[in-house]
């Protein structure tokens, strides 16, 4: 089966262009040891560099041994409209004759078996930390250990800073000086959208406030939930920040998981833009089924003296309003692509909102009927007052200056909160050892 190697942030961004073809992307292909056999060295031939030449592409087995046993990893290196080329080829060498929907998830199974020995009782996340989109150096100040931003980040921030100070004021002698726009123009270098997407390759990207807030507030949630499943002994397999795009519109799943039986197409009454939708947090639960996370973060608005208290309220309306619609998109597209695994199967949804207590949320809807009577339903909660009772606020969540203390006060909490969401309506009859399995590795 084919499947993207993920890039880290930079390398994705430095992935080559080649013309007629898109990006150069790394994909992998799975064959078994004997299939390898046949795609090595043939007298003076080998049939796997034989195929990357016919394709124009680089195609090699992976040095490092596989997880699963008896089979052998290809590393597939080229544009994506080649990638289903390599595999065909491939095929026709080996002669493999199961379709390949089957291969890929025959090879999955065998995947979340060995590298997930203790799957049906403990808790997994993937991956096992979070990684922050903004990277942080761990420096000590007066003996105390504290995360400051990368320097290469830090510097081109405050470049960015800079240039946007620059084409203000260049913006400014436009409107209201043209005798000096000559002499701007002409001693300042202002940066346009298409040289920001040129130089956007070797430059570390900008790091926006809101950035930084949605690690911290993801780092929250995720060691809250991490040390939860501990603690309550839940088995669980965790996913963080997974957009549908990825699953189902890389051109490197167009091989295989696209072809799976839920994967090829949409149902007719889905948009199709909403494949391109995203969750920050789905946990598949041995026992309840699905559970899908949107992570709400906010600045420090209540606090914000440039703000009246009605506008703090619109801007808490207006996050929860596409919380709303982002839980609906997954729902649906979940509940499609899993519909041939386990039709009916349950999905609970939930908002965590780190930045803000039990009572600012409640204040802020309670204000608007609509945005209530939306929740309501997308939450399915059994009444309206209990809205803020299946969100995750601070109120139940770790300090976000230290997220991975989670005291026995928060636990509680949390066990309350876990109650009320996930367990209240029971175990999901569709969970089964098997399917629970089959989830995994779909």
């Amino acid at each position: 089966m084919a499947g993207p190697q993920p890039p880290s942030s930079q390398q994705g961004k430095r992935q080559k262009k080649v013309a007629g073809g898109g990006r150069v992307k790394v994909y992998l292909h799975a064959v078994t040891d004997e299939h390898a056999e046949l795609l090595t060295d043939v007298g003076n031939k080998c049939p796997l560099e034989e195929i990357g030449k016919k394709t124009g592409t680089d195609v090699q087995f992976d040095p490092h041994p596989s997880p699963v046993p008896g089979m052998k990893i290809i590393i597939i290196r080229g544009v994506p409209s080649k990638i289903e080329a390599v595999v065909r080829l491939i095929r026709q060498v080996t002669g493999v004759q199961d379709t390949l929907p089957d291969q890929a998830q025959t090879f999955w199974l065998q995947w979340v078996k060995a590298s997930y020995p203790d799957l049906q009782s403990r808790a997994y996340f993937l991956p096992p930390v979070y990684f922050n989109r903004v990277p942080m150096t761990r420096e000590t100040v007066a003996g105390q250990d504290i995360r400051v931003l990368d320097s290469r980040y830090e510097k081109a921030s405050q470049r960015s800073g800079l240039l946007q100070k620059k084409g203000s004021l260049l913006k400014s002698s436009k409107t209201h000086d043209p005798q000096h726009q000559d002499v701007l123009t002409s001693n300042t270098q202002v940066t346009t959208p298409s040289e920001t997407a040129e130089t956007s390759i070797s430059q570390p990207a900008t790091v926006q406030d809101s950035d930084i807030r949605d690690d911290t507030a993801m780092n929250q949630v995720l060691f809250c939930l991490q040390s939860l499943s501990e603690k309550k002994g839940e088995v669980l397999f965790g996913i963080t920040r997974l957009h549908f795009g990825q699953y189902l519109s890389e051109p490197g799943f167009a091989v295989a998981a696209a072809q799976l039986p839920r994967a090829s197409s949409l149902p007719p009454d889905l948009p199709h833009n909403w494949k391109q939708g995203k969750f920050d947090v789905l946990l598949i639960h041995r026992h309840y089924g699905l559970v899908v996370c949107n992570v709400m973060s906010f600045g420090d608005i209540t606090n914000d003296h440039k703000m009246s208290k009605e506008d703090v309220e619109k801007t808490i309306r207006k996050k929860l309003r596409d919380a709303v619609s982002q839980l609906d998109n997954a729902e649906a597209m979940l509940s499609h692509l899993v519909s041939d695994i386990a039709p009916g199967l349950h999905i609970t949804k939930t908002i965590a909102v780190p930045n803000l207590t039990t009572d600012q949320v409640q204040q802020a809807i309670s204000h608007d009927s609509q945005l209530t009577e939306d929740l309501h339903r997308c939450l399915k909660t059994t009444n309206p007052v209990d809205i803020t009772g299946v969100c995750l606020c601070c109120d139940q969540l770790s300090d976000p200056k230290t997220p991975c203390d989670v005291s026995s006060h928060v636990l509680k909490k949390l066990g309350e909160w876990w109650t009320r969401r996930v367990t209240v309506s029971g175990p999901d009859s569709h969970m089964t050892r098997h399917v629970y399995r089959t989830l995994v590795a779909r």
